[in-house]
């Protein structure tokens, strides 16, 4: 009889730890089991148990009363760290807070990618059923705990650092110029969604339908961040993208169009891309060309890229009209905007275009 090696067989699900489980994570996590209320932390750090819940709110949390003992060493040094912005930089009230929000909303959503995608490996790898692949994550999570946040940290560190490269370019761009009350920033923003999704997922179990919205985010991500762009958000079935320059917010559009097209399983797709000033808050974009955008979009139909006039106006000025062709479509309704006149592009060289 043939024997099997052991790196032919499939892994076998770890064995539970027996000691509470969630006593053990919380203790990897936050270093001890929490024992302060509000006014310990307030002691220990030099403030009122009113800013010490102001703060687990702003992390996300239902609000509990000041007796409560939830809070840990950890969320000690945390507000520390946190109420040091405000006492040595002179950071406003409100600018912490912020700050504070935007770091809970990116965790929260965070800790449910990773878990989501451990729960998925240990299905897979194991032969589990959901129920018990999450039982076995939840019992095993302290293992990844310190790798997942030194990847964590040095994520965070290199996308600043990026950032910081694209605000000193841009800023060395405008000089000296005062933009008034104008919108900050010009990009290019991007729209592309799924066509059809809800009837195409209407009969769709969990396992096609996770792989579905998978393939659709992962392939969008590539995509746009290879030619230079930023995914600025995913909607399940849509993607939001920004770009520094047209060029590349037209390549990212119609690579978009392609690349879903070319897929092993073909989704049929339609976007559209506008140039214009954008506010950037919270990790979103806001302003008249991310609605325009959004509103093309919609327009389009099944496999179709639009813009509008005065970004095709753009492109016909410069070098891009060696990268796209455009035709004028008859002038549409728009949600919320109005009459617009869209302009069908495609890459240059397509049959058809």
């Amino acid at each position: 009889m043939a024997q099997v090696r052991d790196d032919d067989a499939r892994p076998s699900a770890p064995v539970p730890d027996e000691r509470p489980t969630l006593a053990r994570q919380t203790e990897v996590l936050l270093g001890t089991l929490p024992t302060m209320d509000a006014y310990d932390v307030a002691r220990e750090v030099g403030t009122s148990a009113a800013r010490v819940l102001q703060f687990w709110r702003a992390l996300g949390f239902a609000g509990v009363p000041a007796s409560s003992r939830v809070f840990a060493g950890s969320d000690v040094e945390a507000l520390r760290a946190a109420l040091t912005l405000v006492e040595r930089l002179g950071l406003s009230d409100d600018a912490l807070r912020t700050l504070v929000r935007g770091a809970a909303h990116s965790a929260d959503r965070l800790a449910v990618w990773q878990l989501e995608a451990l729960v998925a490996d240990a299905e897979e790898r194991f032969e589990l059923d959901d129920v018990s692949a999450r039982l076995v994550v939840v019992d095993t999570i302290g293992d990844t705990i310190e790798p997942l946040e030194l990847l964590v940290t040095h994520a965070w560190r290199r996308h600043l650092l990026s950032l910081l490269d694209r605000t000193e370019r841009s800023v060395a761009h405008l000089g000296n110029q005062a933009t008034g009350d104008e919108l900050p920033l010009e990009r290019a923003i991007g729209f592309c969604d799924v066509v059809s999704y809800t009837s195409r997922t209407l009969d769709l179990g969990a396992s096609d339908l996770a792989e579905l919205v998978v393939a659709f985010e992962e392939r969008a991500r590539d995509v746009i961040t290879e030619v230079g762009g930023r995914v600025v958000k995913t909607m399940g079935d849509g993607v939001l993208f920004v770009a520094d320059d047209l060029a590349t917010g037209l390549r990212a559009a119609l690579g978009l169009s392609e690349t879903y097209r070319e897929a092993p399983v073909p989704l049929e797709v339609h976007g559209a891309v506008t140039w214009g000033r954008i506010l950037p808050r919270s990790g979103d974009v806001f302003g008249p060309s991310v609605n325009l955008a959004a509103r093309l979009a919609d327009l389009a139909e099944p496999g179709q890229l639009l813009t509008d006039v005065a970004t095709w106006q753009l492109v016909e000025g410069s070098a891009l009209v060696d990268l796209v062709d455009g035709t004028l479509l008859p002038p549409a309704v728009a949600a919320g905007i109005g009459t617009v006149e869209p302009v069908l592009l495609r890459r240059r060289g397509i049959a058809g275009a």
